[in-house]
């Protein structure tokens, strides 16, 4: 009964659509709003260099012999807006779950990486996801990165909003730069609403892309410290009013199994964050036209081998 339960109430989940239509490469640079340098993943000033596709130093990753007890879930907030029906993901955050240690470690992908993409060539992460949605982006983060996604988690903005209103709003910490750019009347540690969150998680003008994966992250960690504050009843109202707002490639039985597992990590392990590509494992370019971060790819790679406890 208890399954049955449970089953009914994840079916409430959506499924990736297997017949939408995704991007070709050229709607993809069509679609783009933001491939000049001054609106580029840098801050304000930066000095990109002029490169060209074959002067990066890049071959296949191996994809890394994780341990039994790491678990890689992968959340997508992907910026779909009404009427649209094509997209690109706005933010790729790996949450990486270690039962062994009871570590659980948000990795943020800037969507500007210049990468490798099966069957596509060179181009941002993002257009990966609006090339072939979840299945072609983890397939571009192995084959760059050695990263294996056990499953996918996506949100659209609405859902993003709904959803932290639902949690009743999240507390960050801001500067006065981000309350003046949010039209708020107050900084330092804020109570956001839905709307509120969303737009500071997109805030990027004001520093650079990396500032932005760390105020998704920043909401993120608050959010998840808040959930682990809920009671099992207050929980389960809350996942079965959510559940409708997100996609994901996993089944239901995937779902049951993994929650049964992770469940003892994701209660009360500790919590820690890191961006790829990592600090000085990095170089600003331009690349046929498009604002890009070139990762060091043996640095990065290294990172995440050990994140995601290599044997």
């Amino acid at each position: 009964g208890t399954f049955l339960l449970v089953n009914t109430m994840l079916s409430k989940i959506n499924r990736p659509d297997l017949t939408q239509e995704y991007m070709t490469a050229s709607e993809y640079e069509d679609f783009t709003l933001y491939d000049a340098v001054q609106d580029g993943p840098g801050e304000p000033g930066t000095d990109y260099v002029v490169m060209e596709p074959g002067d990066i130093d890049w071959e296949p990753a191996n994809q890394v012999n994780v341990s039994k007890d790491i678990v890689n879930i992968l959340l997508i907030g992907q910026d779909r807006r009404p009427g649209e029906t094509r997209q690109r993901s706005d933010a790729m955050i790996l949450v990486t779950f270690n039962q062994e240690t009871d570590e659980i470690t948000m990795t943020s992908f800037l969507r500007d990486l210049y990468v490798q993409i099966p069957g596509y060539g060179y181009n941002r992460l993002n257009a990966a996801y609006a090339f072939g949605g979840m299945e072609l982006l983890d397939e571009t983060l192995e084959e760059n990165f050695g990263v294996q996604v056990d499953g996918n988690l996506e949100v659209d903005f609405d859902g993003f909003t709904d959803i932290f209103d639902l949690l009743g709003g999240v507390d960050v910490t801001i500067t006065k730069a981000e309350a003046d750019y949010l039209n708020l009347n107050t900084y330092g540690e804020v109570h956001l609403d839905g709307a509120t969150a969303l737009s500071y998680a997109r805030i990027r003008k004001l520093d650079s892309d990396f500032g932005r994966t760390s105020r998704q992250r920043a909401v993120m960690t608050s959010a998840y410290r808040q959930l682990r504050q809920l009671s099992i009843t207050q929980l389960y109202d809350l996942i079965n009013q959510v559940l409708p707002m997100l996609t994901t490639d996993l089944t239901n039985t995937q779902i049951m199994s993994y929650a049964v597992k992770l469940l003892p990590t994701a209660a009360g392990g500790t919590l820690s964050t890191q961006h790829i590509p990592v600090d000085n494992g990095y170089s600003f370019a331009t690349i046929n036209g498009m604002a890009v971060i070139v990762p060091d790819f043996e640095e990065n790679r290294a990172v995440l081998y050990r994140t995601l406890g290599g044997e």
